[in-house]
């Protein structure tokens, strides 16, 4: 299993989310929610290249999370460098990249 390694932009993000689904939604959701964000890290871990390329200059791959969120990512030599936790709902030309 490779290291993986968050972004500034990546926590951030994180935050934010874990803080929008607790104050929206129920203790329950939040932790479902955040749950299978951590299940979709660890498959990339294991599994990084099953993930398709969406940028390819610069060979960022996408996991779908959930049907509101991706996870956009790289993968080094020595570890994966997750770079955003991207809202689906967003407009799509403004993938991080």
């Amino acid at each position: 299993m490779m290291e993986l390694e968050w972004t500034e932009r990546a926590i951030f993000e994180y935050e934010i989310l874990t803080e929008y689904l607790f104050s929206t939604w129920s203790e329950v959701i939040a932790l479902r929610v955040l749950s299978e964000i951590d299940f979709k890290i660890d498959r990339i871990r294991k599994y990084p290249k099953q993930f398709p390329v969406v940028i390819e200059q610069k060979e960022i791959r996408r996991c779908v999370a959930s049907p509101q969120t991706s996870l956009f990512f790289a993968i080094k030599p020595q570890s994966i460098i997750l770079l955003s936790i991207f809202d689906n709902r967003l407009n799509h030309k403004k993938y991080p990249g």
